[in-house]
């Protein structure tokens, strides 16, 4: 799984699913290869500008080749 950032704000993240979970922060553009939540199930992922306040969760209910979940925060 990758995750991209294209907010135009260094964010923080916190991903899991059943026996695993990570945390990290991904730069402006940046992006993170998290290979270990391809195929999985029920994989929870939460994105925020800090620690904090978490401004976005989705949990998706299967991960797998060729599939890809995108969402958008705009703030006007």
């Amino acid at each position: 799984m990758r995750l991209v950032n294209e907010t135009g704000i260094e964010i923080f993240y916190s991903i899991s699913a059943p026996n695993s979970g990570d945390c990290g922060t991904i730069a402006v553009d940046g992006y993170v290869d998290l290979p270990y939540y391809d195929n999985q199930d029920s994989v929870n992922l939460s994105v925020s500008p800090n620690q904090q306040d978490t401004f976005f969760a989705v949990v998706v209910p299967e991960t797998g080749t060729g599939k890809q979940v995108e969402f958008a925060i705009v703030f006007e």
